[in-house]
């Protein structure tokens, strides 16, 4: 959808996704990429989609064009995002909001964090089978950077700057428990759950810099790990 923001998921015929949205912070004040589309998504003759825009930095205007494709023969769903300025960004962050609901147990969902390859990897699966879900990943940042993660119940209700301050995304709610995944499947990673589980991935854009990309990865996992 516009703005990157994810429309639709289905996981063994079930839709799964609650909602999905980004926030922008520029310096103290938070806004919604999708209120500053310039060109709505459309196709290109590549298979891509794209849509593009432009806010306001406290240096000049940023533009950003996000471009989305499913990669032919895998279950790889990649998200390029670009931004750039005549003038350096300053303070910008970007803050990806995703409540995943596998049905029909939503609040018997579990998350599983990185393992051996992904360090920057999310799984949202079902508890009563943890091998079965769907990822969110961060790949490719150039001038740019990974502030880190939240898995909250209050992102679903507060998806705004605070989102988005580096204190906050500090990992997973103490209050959803914890197990160890399964080392074959998913080697050195940390599981959480289960609960209704949101999460929200914070990336700082470099201060310095007039241009920057990075790609966000959507993986489903319907039967097994993640290759």
């Amino acid at each position: 959808g516009d703005a990157g923001e994810i429309k639709r998921l289905v996981l063994n015929g079930q839709n799964t996704l609650h909602e999905s949205e980004t926030t922008v912070k520029i310096g103290p004040t938070t806004i919604r990429l999708k209120n500053t589309i310039r060109q709505h998504i459309h196709k290109r003759k590549d298979g891509t989609t794209v849509s593009s825009g432009k806010f306001w930095g406290q240096n000049g205007a940023i533009h950003w064009e996000i471009m989305t494709v499913t990669i032919p023969g895998t279950n790889w769903h990649a998200t390029r995002w670009e931004f750039s300025s005549a003038q350096a960004f300053g303070d910008v962050a970007l803050g990806m909001y995703t409540d995943i609901d596998i049905l029909p147990y939503t609040k018997f969902n579990s998350l599983i964090v990185g393992g051996e390859g992904h360090p920057n990897r999310l799984l949202i699966t079902d508890r009563k089978n943890p091998s079965e879900g769907i990822a969110l990943g961060v790949r490719a940042l150039k001038n740019a950077r990974l502030l880190g993660w939240v898995g909250s119940p209050d992102i679903y209700h507060g998806r705004n700057g605070e989102v988005l301050d580096e204190s906050i995304l500090t990992g997973a709610y103490s209050g959803w428990g914890s197990f160890h995944p399964d080392g074959g499947k998913y080697p050195d990673a940390a599981g959480y759950g289960p609960a209704d589980i949101a999460v929200a991935i914070g990336i700082e854009l470099k201060p310095s810099a007039k241009l920057a990309t990075f790609t966000i990865t959507l993986v489903g996992a319907p039967t097994g790990a993640i290759e």
